[in-house]
């Protein structure tokens, strides 16, 4: 029997995979990869090192998932494939999340934290999810259900469960880390 929050995380791995497919052919290919890459570097203004830095990470993002998701070595994952992976009962969800949406998770955030404070404030957070095409308003609703503490901070590990919960955890479906989907 199908979990009743099949749909929603199944719509929130689409709306992941989504981000990437820049050609809109519905696969992912290391193209794909560089062009969205290189797309969110220019929408954010990074300039080296950190362009360099996010450009390195989808590459180790594309590796990982191609690895384990493309078995039949065409060079491409399907959004199908994709979401099926991400969903299946045996896969090793925080290695999923740890090998393929952190290293750009991670890249981003540190060319962001203007301040090194290892904490994204409420315009940093703003500024990345804008790049992502997420409206203002969808964003700050999730910066708000995600600042626990209620510190107008979001750390690291804050935002790592959040990406982790934004996959597999069904109560925290609802935040709007890509948008409504």
């Amino acid at each position: 029997m199908s979990s009743p929050y099949a749909g929603q995380l199944a719509r929130n791995a689409g709306s992941a995979f989504d981000t990437s497919d820049m050609d809109h052919d519905g696969y992912l290919d290391r193209r794909d990869m560089t062009v969205a890459a290189e797309a969110l570097c220019d929408r954010l203004g990074l300039g080296a090192p950190q362009r360099e830095m996010v450009l390195k990470a989808y590459e180790r993002s594309w590796n990982s998932a191609a690895g384990v998701i493309d078995l039949d070595g065409d060079g491409r994952i399907s959004r199908d494939e994709y979401i099926r992976h991400a969903l299946s009962p045996h896969l090793d969800r925080t290695a999923f999340v740890a090998q393929v949406v952190w290293p750009i998770t991670d890249a981003l955030w540190d060319a962001l934290d203007a301040d090194g404070d290892e904490k994204l404030n409420r315009p940093e957070y703003l500024r990345l999810w804008a790049a992502f095409d997420v409206e203002g308003p969808l964003a700050r609703e999730a910066f708000e259900m995600l600042d626990a503490n209620r510190d107008g901070r979001l750390s690291k590990d804050e935002f790592a469960q959040a990406m982790y919960d934004f996959y597999y955890k069904p109560d925290r479906a609802a935040v709007p880390i890509l948008g409504k989907s």
